[in-house]
């Protein structure tokens, strides 16, 4: 049994944000320090950018239900590794989107997926 966790991979902003505009029905959560989106069967996401910003809306219907504005120009690193409070099984992965200092960065934005960058087993058939 190997109890090390596999190695995290990142990207960099523009590379996370076209494959999240792919990926909108796997998004379980996401939020900042200040706010946390979650994910329901009668919610969904949309994805848009504004005058530079990258923003992220939960839906119900016609309603805004929550929205997350990111400075996609802040972001220095996206870093992308399984989510370490899921039960492995589960087979979710933790982003966190990285910004500030160099010598102390903090976790600005972050994701829960319900799958990480490499293409999912049977996730073909998900309609995005």
């Amino acid at each position: 049994m190997d109890l090390l966790a596999p190695p995290a991979r990142t990207l960099n902003f523009d590379a996370f944000w076209r494959w999240l505009q792919e990926h909108t029905n796997c998004i379980l959560r996401c939020g900042s320090p200040d706010m946390t989106l979650f994910d329901h069967d009668d919610f969904h996401w949309m994805l848009m950018e504004e005058e530079r910003q990258h923003v992220l809306q939960l839906i119900k219907g016609k309603s805004l239900v929550g929205e997350m504005v990111m400075v996609g120009r802040e972001v220095s690193e996206v870093s992308i590794s399984p989510d370490p409070d899921a039960d492995p099984q589960a087979g979710h992965f933790l982003v966190e989107l990285m910004g500030g200092p160099k010598e102390d960065p903090q976790v600005m934005y972050h994701f829960i997926m319900a799958h990480g960058i490499e293409p999912a087993t049977g996730h073909q058939g998900f309609k995005h």
